[in-house]
């Protein structure tokens, strides 16, 4: 068995969601995760493709979501787990499911993490709403001297024409 790196590590994304699997594909490839990431948008896919590649080319790391068509995550951890040892694959349950039994499910199974994506996005949104706070303050800052300075605009005039007759 050789070391495994970045570069070299099999990766399987099972998952419905177009969006999601394309911006991790992405993360990972930035990463420098080389392989090519083979995706299954469906858990009896998955299973299909698991029962038909050679132990050569079974992936090092699989990423499952939970709620997806025909076959759930659930059912394929457990089937992972029936046909490799836990030494051969690891496995990352990404779901948005914080439900207690899932996740009870999911470690009988001996999931290797069980990882809540809305987490992540959250925080994303939480940052992105301090950003539109920050420039909508700089917004109305910039706005409020503009009126300032258009309603002191006749004042300031006023004040020219009478040093100009004086």
């Amino acid at each position: 068995m050789h070391q495994l790196t970045r570069d070299s590590i099999r990766i399987v994304h099972v998952e419905d969601d177009n969006d999601f699997a394309e911006l991790s594909a992405r993360a990972l490839r930035q990463a420098g995760f080389n392989q090519p990431i083979v995706r299954c948008n469906d858990g009896q896919l998955a299973i299909d493709y698991f029962s038909m590649i050679d132990s050569q080319s079974a992936p090092h790391v699989i990423l499952l979501d939970l709620h997806m068509p025909r076959r759930n995550g659930l059912e394929v951890l457990h089937w992972v787990r029936q046909n490799y040892s836990d030494r051969d694959v690891a496995v990352y349950l990404l779901t948005s499911s914080e439900d207690p039994a899932h996740k009870m499910q999911a470690t009988a199974d001996r999931v290797t993490a069980y990882l809540i994506k809305h987490a992540l996005v959250d925080k994303l949104i939480e940052e992105l709403d301090c950003l539109i706070a920050i420039g909508n303050k700089r917004c109305l800052e910039q706005t409020d001297a503009k009126q300032n300075a258009t309603v002191n605009e006749p004042a300031k005039e006023l004040a020219n024409f009478s040093q100009e007759i004086m």
